[in-house]
């Protein structure tokens, strides 16, 4: 948000400033403690505290006589909000005039927010060094824990397991999930539950699947009028919604429908996986932008209406902004269902926008949000870019390879992407991407650039793919480094590590590559590509070359891969799991059942 007021202009209330040097530039020269508001368009609280405390005329006097008032949009700005959120949104946080922090807290009401103005007002006139002192060591600490994330450990299974158990302890028996309230469906939690089921074939993973699924369908946090799902829910039993909807939540969430409705034969899972997708593409995509909105906001007086009482009602319009490392996940979720649900459209609308964004990137630069025109957020007013949108729109290029091998400039795209996460993200000292560019006039915590492990393993993931496509080892090498920074950091994220536990089984096996060839939604197709889905080897790539099938040809076909041995095609989805295994005959497997080794579990 440019500078200006969150109700009206300048002048008709807080005087806000984007986050950039000047405006801290600003607050050392007058002297001034900074009020940072890290606000979000889709943020219900976020909204009553502009309409309300924010235009409380003793608090704009206050803020604009003796703060320098700093505005963040989170989405606009993940780098700032990683550093400063205080644990919700709104974040309002008091810095020193170079980034330190001073104190903090979420929604305050008029009154709140005055006595919290009023104390730090106080404290920077009396105690000014000591808020310094304070302020340099938070962020010490902040460095010295990115220093712990270092390559150096081997990756093994047991980092699997014990991610496992750190999972299966805060799985919620008695309604599904793992936590208690406030319950977030946790996406890729159940995306690593169906890699293990998968894998496995263990009936304890089936029914913590199922039970949580089932939970989600039935309750409040899925949207059987509109499609989609919201942010979480106020009660473990998934109701009391919280009517926002957040696209990459919707994103993760229609790939475990997709996949749990392959796995288990279940047509309920692949109707909400597609119900899904069509949220996606006709509300949250904007044609004009070539991208996904980030968000449709909570506004419980439409989404708290039945679905009777919904019908003629206007609904809530999206967010205006499109970003980039979400639209390029949409685009390989596209390309995954256009031939798992079948819907072969789908792959048309993805490649269309993965051709524009990697126009962007030709160019050299990745602009994290971007309006309909295409223009920049005016929040962007850093010169770097991004590790979150470089990781994952190298994740769809390779994707879209795959899906597409008429076309190799894919590929060629691919490396050249890989090329610039490399020069501009990693750390050649202690292994890891930073999630920010070098800047040398970074203001206060951003000068620390971190390690944002979900990010991370986007990239290892996406290289690891690269390196299948293209047999470079040094992709492969870059991928187990980065995985290796976490060996031992990844204990802090808890079960949140589940995806980097799912990278590693992926690094640990060479992939066996299946091409289906055959007429999109033809029976025998989709029974070929049920039978792949289902197959229990931990990385799989599988390939479609959906083809019309010409009069004569005959049934659809798999085509098996490991390494560069290639198996003779199979028809029936039965020869296909003894293809694979043929492929992988005389390999010890390494998948460990942690219920054998940990009885009574």
């Amino acid at each position: 948000m440019a500078e200006g007021s969150l109700n009206g202009g300048k002048g008709n209330g807080i005087e806000w400033l984007p986050w950039s040097k000047p405006a801290f530039d600003r607050a050392q020269q007058e002297d001034k403690p900074v009020l940072l508001s890290i606000s979000a368009v889709w943020c219900y609280w976020c909204r009553v505290m502009e309409e309300t405390t924010y235009v409380d005329e003793d608090v704009v006097s206050l803020v604009n006589n003796n703060f320098v008032p700093v505005l963040v949009e989170n989405d606009h700005r993940p780098d700032v909000n990683a550093r400063y959120n205080v644990g919700g949104w709104p974040t309002t946080a008091f810095l020193t005039p170079h980034g330190g922090y001073i104190a903090g807290a979420t929604y305050l009401a008029p009154d709140q927010l005055l006595a919290m103005l009023l104390e730090v007002q106080r404290a920077y006139a009396e105690d000014k060094p000591g808020l310094y002192d304070q302020a340099a060591q938070l962020q010490r600490q902040r460095q010295d824990y990115v220093n712990r994330v270092a390559a150096g450990p081997e990756l093994t299974h047991r980092q699997v397991d014990l991610i496992a158990r750190r999972m299966t302890g805060a799985y919620d028996a008695r309604c599904g999930g793992f936590g208690e309230e406030p319950k977030f469906p946790s996406a890729p939690i159940l995306q690593f539950l169906l890699h293990l089921l998968r894998t496995t074939g263990e009936d304890f993973y089936r029914a913590m699947l199922v039970k949580t699924l089932d939970g989600i369908i039935a309750g409040e946090l899925y949207d059987a009028v509109d499609g989609g799902f919201f942010r979480y829910c106020a009660q473990a039993d998934w109701t009391e919604a919280q009517h926002e909807k957040m696209l990459e939540d919707n994103i993760n969430l229609a790939r475990v429908f997709l996949d749990a409705g392959l796995l288990l034969d279940n047509g309920e899972y692949q109707r909400v996986a597609a119900q899904t997708i069509d949220y996606l593409r006709f509300v949250l995509y904007d044609a004009g932008a070539g991208g996904f909105s980030g968000s449709q906001g909570a506004h419980s007086e439409y989404f708290g209406r039945s679905g009777e009482d919904r019908r003629g009602q206007a609904a809530p319009a999206p967010d205006s902004f499109c970003y980039t490392n979400w639209t390029c996940q949409a685009v390989s979720l596209l390309l995954e269902a256009a031939w798992k649900l079948p819907c072969p459209e789908l792959n048309d609308l993805a490649l269309g926008i993965l051709d524009r964004i990697a126009g962007d990137a030709d160019r050299g630069r990745l602009p994290h949000a971007f309006d309909r025109a295409g223009q920049p957020s005016p929040q962007l007013t850093v010169a770097g870019d991004l590790l979150c949108d470089w990781a994952a729109l190298l994740n769809a290029l390779v994707d879209a390879y795959n899906c597409c091998p008429g076309r190799p400039d894919y590929l060629q795209r691919a490396t050249a992407a890989a090329a610039e996460l490399e020069r501009r993200f990693y750390d050649a000292g202690k292994g890891g991407f930073f999630d920010t560019e070098l800047d040398p006039e970074a203001v206060g915590y951003l000068r620390v650039r971190e390690k944002p492990l979900q990010d991370n393993v986007l990239a290892a993931q996406a290289l690891l793919k690269l390196y299948q496509a293209t047999q470079d080892s040094q992709y492969q090498l870059r991928a187990e480094n980065v995985l290796s920074a976490f060996v031992e950091a990844n204990r802090d994220y808890g079960e949140h590590a589940a995806g980097f536990a799912a990278a590693i089984d992926y690094f640990l096996h060479p992939p066996v590559e299946i091409t289906i060839e055959g007429t999109p939604g033809a029976v025998d197709t989709q029974a070929l590509v049920g039978a792949a889905a289902r197959l229990d080897y931990p990385n799989l790539i599988i390939k479609p070359a959906i083809t019309e099938t010409e009069p004569g040809r005959g049934a659809a076909l798999a085509h098996v891969c490991l390494d560069t041995v290639c198996f003779p095609p199979v028809s029936q989805p039965a020869a296909l799991a003894e293809s694979v295994a043929e492929a992988l005959e005389g390999r010890e497997s390494p998948v460990e059942n942690i219920f054998e080794r940990f009885a009574g579990f």
